[in-house]
């Protein structure tokens, strides 16, 4: 029984039924003919409601009577449009329609609301999407190249020798910070170039390493605290886990949906001929 409530074709036949359904509970007010406009009692109720949501007040009848009259000439203007054929071959009809039928669907995808089980198999498949970012907490000497141009090789083992005998070396840009505490790796990397949080993870904590190299030049590090970053359990981040399940879901049931509707088309696609207009 779980296998047929969860295949894509069951799927599609209830997603068929249920736009059929919205479409005539939509259109039900147009039933006595193309020359007849009728506003249902469900339409103006619709209408009292947005507005409420809009006004924080019902409409008086007189802004209620301008709404009705409102839509019964955007009603008209609709109906001469398609009757013109103003609506075929527009690129912003196209688009708006397709969005409005994605609009419709898009509960009547969704199969499950994702319990425990269902998002802790996703959590464990894509850890990377939830990781909680490791931390730096560090002393540097930053060397600049320009500074040292004609003799940088032999300053940077200068630098190196100085810091391993423990003698105080300067830094040679004060802009850039010689304490860093406690330092998000995403920082880091945006700080100093991309993976240079890399380098960090690979030293050892309380001694002075380098040089290391950084789009801004080199660095003598010394790293005093590094944590690790980690996966939360859901509890944690369900709600988080919840909302990129969900989006992952209908991503996925979007597709089986498309898959299901090209079955029904046969889809010629007519190339320009290579070279053609040279």
């Amino acid at each position: 029984m779980k296998k047929l409530v969860r295949e894509p074709l069951l799927h599609f036949m209830l997603i068929g039924a249920g736009l059929f359904g919205l479409y005539s509970l939509v259109n039900q007010e147009e039933g006595p003919g193309e020359d007849t406009i009728v506003i249902s009692e469900g339409r103006i109720e619709q209408f009292i409601n947005v507005y409420e949501k809009t006004w924080q007040r019902p409409p008086t009848e007189h802004e209620l009577k301008a709404l009705i009259d409102d839509y019964v000439i955007e009603e008209i203007y609709y109906r001469q449009a398609v009757a013109m054929g103003i609506d075929q071959d527009d690129t912003i009809i196209r688009r708006r329609m397709r969005q409005k039928l994605e609009f419709l669907t898009d509960d009547v995808l969704m199969a499950s609301d994702g319990d425990d089980s269902e998002l802790e198999v996703y959590l464990s498949e894509n850890p990377e999407k939830f990781r909680k970012d490791g931390s730096y907490s560090f002393e540097q000497i930053y060397i600049n190249p320009q500074k040292h141009a004609g003799d940088l090789k032999s300053y940077l083992k200068e630098v190196e020798e100085k810091l391993q005998s423990g003698e105080e070396v300067e830094s040679d840009s004060y802009f850039i910070a010689r304490e860093q505490k406690e330092v998000p790796r995403w920082k880091v990397d945006r700080d100093f170039g991309q993976d240079f949080s890399g380098k960090l993870s690979g030293l050892k904590v309380g001694e002075w390493s380098g040089p290391l190299q950084s789009g801004l030049g080199s660095h003598f590090v010394k790293v005093s605290q590094r944590t690790e970053g980690s996966v939360p359990q859901l509890a944690e981040i369900r709600d988080k886990v919840k909302r990129e399940w969900l989006h992952a879901q209908k991503l996925e049931r979007r597709r089986q949906f498309n898959e299901k509707f090209l079955e029904k088309y046969e889809v010629v696609i007519e190339w320009p001929e290579q070279g053609s207009g040279a």
